[in-house]
């Protein structure tokens, strides 16, 4: 797994307009969860973000969305720890195979860092 920078990130057009704020680590691994609308959820483009341990370190990991599979990216260290911990104490229904769901606080951060509109 690569080492991702969001100055890095931040230069590709193609990702930030890509990024699927939408899609949690439930949603991610059972699209059928997502049926408040009668309809699966579609995992089958952009990029999705989630908080993991990596190397013994709490991480945001970007993960490819693609129609026949999907594939991680890599991760990003440099986000203030506090909102990582905080995003690792979710409820158990919702953190999925060690995935836990990026929280609004660091949605809003990560938006901010990424020079998107915050809604």
């Amino acid at each position: 797994m690569e080492l991702l920078n969001i100055a890095e990130l931040k230069k590709s057009k193609y990702f930030l307009e890509n990024i699927r704020w939408d899609i949690t680590p439930k949603m991610f691994v059972d699209p059928s969860s997502a049926k408040k609308s009668g309809e699966a959820a579609d995992i089958s483009h952009g990029y999705m973000f989630y908080v993991d341990l990596i190397n013994d370190r709490p991480a945001v990991v970007v993960i490819q969305l693609k129609y026949a599979f999907s594939k991680t990216v890599g991760y990003i260290y440099e986000i203030p720890e506090d909102l990582l911990k905080e995003a690792m104490h979710c409820e158990d229904s919702e953190c999925i195979v060690g995935m836990y769901p990026v929280t609004d606080k660091l949605a809003t951060w990560l938006k901010q860092a990424f020079g998107l509109p915050r809604d």
